[in-house]
């Protein structure tokens, strides 16, 4: 816990020493590369922290270079790429990092889709453009799996945002729960 002690005290490069020192020490034992993905994560998330965007995005680059075990931790680095690139002027690059995202689907993860759904909507609105009406069927896969209805919204990225909003402070269904009411075999 200390790197989180030293980030939360905005000592990031100690933070980013500390990692590095842990993963030297360790790296013999790494053979299936869960350590060197998890350093890459903790490293993109202290970089983005600190708002070296530059070297976030680098470092975003390299955690995907490593490859992703389940869809949780490529939409985790896709927040962080996007946050960074958008960060360094460059939204519509941030915009189709997002979307490559999404397009990797896992039931198991739908609630977290929420964050980058979120970013998508932000995102869109800020470079003047449309959700893309493909995104609707996500959206509304996540509303049910938090046990409300897709709000209606001038647009797609005001209900998706709304969407956020409504559902801050609620839990989703579990997966059972969700499988039980949508029935096995559906894919959002």
């Amino acid at each position: 816990m200390e790197i989180v002690t030293l980030e939360s005290q905005g000592r990031h490069d100690d933070a980013l020493a500390c990692l590095n020192a842990i993963f030297e020490a360790n790296r013999h034992l790494d053979d299936d590369q869960w350590l060197a993905r998890s350093i890459a994560m903790h490293r993109c998330a202290i970089l983005v922290d600190a708002e070296r965007f530059t070297e976030a995005e680098q470092a975003c680059r390299a955690w995907a270079a490593l490859g992703f075990e389940a869809v949780d931790s490529r939409w985790l680095q896709a927040s962080y790429l996007a946050q960074a690139l958008d960060a360094l002027g460059r939204p519509r690059e941030a915009l189709g990092v997002l979307e490559e995202a999404l397009g990797h689907r896992d039931p198991r993860y739908l609630p977290l889709a929420r964050g980058l759904l979120r970013q998508l909507a932000e995102l869109s609105e800020e470079l003047g453009q449309m959700v893309a009406p493909e995104w609707r069927h996500l959206a509304e896969a996540v509303a049910k799996r938090f046990r409300v209805a897709l709000p209606m919204g001038d647009t797609l990225a005001h209900s998706i945002i709304e969407l956020v909003n409504i559902t801050r402070d609620s839990g989703p269904a579990s997966l059972d729960e969700w499988e039980k009411d949508e029935g096995k075999g559906g894919r959002p």
